[in-house]
């Protein structure tokens, strides 16, 4: 899914390319991806709405159109991209959007996102869209006392944590590993098991890693439909060697989710963990 660093790139430009402008007409080439929650057909409920400010809430993009709402979610794969009328689109398109002279294009090639179509503030229709986690990068908020106090309420492990929409905003697989290699920390390891001096360290690396992504992404510049992960640690090099120890980089499930990690500079510290990934070629 587009994570924090991804949607800090892309939502301020989707906002100063589209804000104000009226949506003519709407293609629907994925209609599994739609949500509405208000009586009408997609299309018809959205053509015809000018674009206010488009703003990110946690994983979710917001295009309020007046007196409703667009939400989109975009999940796994979902992304945006803004065309000229009359290119060719991808086979990936899941809902395009004719502004006149450009076209807002939301691609899904797996079709897990959601585009939801609800009364404006009626957040509650749009799972997770009410119950928000800490902003990692608000620098009042976001505290080590803050993070203590609600890494002590977790019985689960860390990347399953870090992950919680409704605990933190906001992060995916990739930015989980980033954050537990920088910390150092196994991805199975229990949070309950954590020293203070070891959740400050994470909290530490939370904000870092996700600062400095997006500082990466937005001095490179992308395309809006463009995930830049060439710059990460672990995430995406499964098989390769560590960047700092020359450890074979491994990949374990972690309650439904893949982690990749390096068992050199992140030891599994769990007794019940029976398998010792520095001893397997």
């Amino acid at each position: 899914m587009p994570e924090r660093p991804d949607l800090d790139y892309v939502v301020p430009r989707l906002d100063a390319e589209l804000r104000g402008k009226t949506v003519r007409s709407v293609t629907v080439r994925k209609p599994v991806v739609l949500r509405v929650a208000v009586e009408g057909k997609f299309e018809e409920l959205v053509a015809g709405k000018t674009f206010g400010p488009i703003v990110r809430r946690s994983h979710m993009v917001l295009f309020p159109i007046p007196p409703l709402e667009m939400v989109v979610v975009p999940m796994l794969a979902g992304r945006f991209a803004i065309a000229e009328p009359g290119s060719k689109a991808p086979g990936d398109l899941a809902v395009a959007f004719d502004l006149g002279e450009q076209v807002l294009r939301y691609r899904d090639d797996v079709q897990m996102g959601k585009v939801y179509v609800i009364p404006a503030g009626k957040w509650d229709l749009v799972p997770g869209m009410t119950k928000l986690g800490l902003d990692v990068l608000d620098r009042k908020l976001f505290t080590k006392a803050a993070f203590r106090a609600l890494a002590r309420k977790r019985r689960d492990q860390v990347k399953v944590f870090l992950m919680d929409k409704s605990a933190l905003d906001s992060f995916g697989n990739a930015y989980a590993d980033e954050t537990l290699f920088a910390a150092g920390l196994h991805p199975k390891t229990l949070v309950a098991k954590l020293s203070d001096e070891e959740l400050d360290a994470l909290h530490d690396a939370c904000v870092s890693v996700l600062r400095n992504a997006k500082k990466e992404i937005e001095s490179r510049k992308p395309p809006l439909d463009e995930k830049l992960r060439d710059f990460l640690m672990v995430r995406g090099r499964k098989g390769e060697p560590c960047k700092k120890c020359g450890t074979k980089i491994r990949s374990a499930g972690v309650h439904g989710h893949d982690a990749e990690f390096c068992p050199t500079c992140q030891p599994a510290t769990r007794k019940s963990a029976i398998v010792d990934w520095r001893r397997i070629p």
